[in-house]
């Protein structure tokens, strides 16, 4: 049976909760009682509870299918949702079996990027349960008005003015008016003035001819700024692979800006390194964000016409070549090598 998986997020979107689609190819599938198993690329583990993965196939029945117009779905729970969310660059492969354990089909899973963990609305949720809703002011009741005689404000009278008092003139037969010497104070004034003025310009003067002095010499070539170090990382060598763990890497290195090419040879050499987790790692980030040539090329590792003889991609896998070329068609809709080969892998 073929069958095509999506988990979309629910409208509006739920924290934890997501609803599983199938999509049945065949038009065989009716409604009943399914389970299904979950699958990651990493180390091909299967979810056995939440974020608990194993070696052994575990298949974990589902309640409440109901169908749809092209096949049927069910509402997941936060442990399977919020393990599908653990980590971006996994890859993921459901298989639905019937109730009595019979394998149906299986497919890549497709997830919606609207779909939000648990945890995105769990501290909001725990301040509605924990704050205080605080409560409307009480508007307080109408103070008795008390009438009080106004206060008269007290104004200190001006102080009185002194009173000049006119003395009588002197006698101009008794007291002669004696007058300064008006001519030496005025003198020496103006030639303390003089003396100044002369100052000024003597300093003016000087300033002038120091500035035109030092206008005339060459000027002394300025020294360049230093400029900062530049320093060149790159987070996808191979001596980084080998001094941190597969995933610190693939989490450094995606954030590096390179060509389509450029990431294939990175994605090579970590090949070439039997590093098979972190390659796969690094081709679901890049295809997933819209890179066709990524996204072909990790296609072909698993399509049975050009699957490569090599450990880490060691059988060919129909459904997930299928699953990756249909990606690819999704941002290049006109590509006409990833339109037939899905063609074909879908038949």
């Amino acid at each position: 049976m073929k069958l095509r998986f999506s988990l979309q997020a629910l409208e509006p979107a739920v924290p934890g909760r997501a609803r599983l689609y199938v999509r049945d190819l065949d038009d065989e599938l009716e409604l009943g009682d399914y389970a299904i198993a979950i699958q990651r690329s990493q180390n091909s583990y299967y979810l056995h509870s939440a974020q608990s993965w194993d070696a052994s196939l575990r298949w974990l029945p589902q309640q409440g299918w109901t169908e749809h117009e092209e096949g049927i779905a069910v509402l997941l729970n936060a442990d399977i949702v919020d393990s599908l969310l653990a980590n971006a660059s996994d890859a993921y492969q459901i298989t639905l079996a019937d109730s009595g354990g019979e394998e149906l089909g299986r497919s890549p899973l497709k997830l919606d990027k609207a779909i939000l963990p648990s945890t995105a609305g769990g501290h909001a949720q725990a301040m509605e349960l924990t704050m205080p809703v605080a409560a409307a002011p009480e508007t307080p009741a109408p103070e008795p008005v008390v009438e009080t005689p106004p206060v008269v404000e007290t104004v200190a009278p001006p102080a009185p003015e002194p009173v000049k008092v006119e003395m009588p003139a002197p006698n101009v037969d008794t007291v002669a008016p004696v007058e300064p010497p008006a001519k030496k104070g005025g003198m020496a004034k103006w030639i303390v003035l003089l003396v100044l003025l002369l100052t000024l310009l003597g300093a003016a003067a000087y300033w002038f001819y120091s500035q035109s002095a030092k206008d005339d010499s060459p000027a002394a070539p300025e020294a360049p700024e230093p400029k900062p170090a530049v320093v060149e990382t790159d987070n996808c060598t191979m001596d980084k692979l080998a001094d941190r763990p597969g995933l610190q890497f693939v989490q450094e290195c995606v954030k590096e800006s390179k060509t389509s090419e450029q990431w294939l040879a990175v994605i090579e050499e970590v090949k070439k390194e039997g590093q098979c987790d972190v390659a796969q790692r690094l081709y679901v980030n890049k295809a997933q964000s819209g890179d066709v040539k990524i996204a072909l090329a990790y296609a072909r590792e698993y399509d049975p016409q050009d699957h490569p003889a090599h450990a880490c991609f060691s059988k060919p896998n129909p459904a997930t070549a299928a699953y990756w070329y249909e990606t690819v068609l999704l941002s290049d809709p006109d590509n006409a090598h990833a339109k037939a080969r899905f063609q074909e892998l879908s038949q």
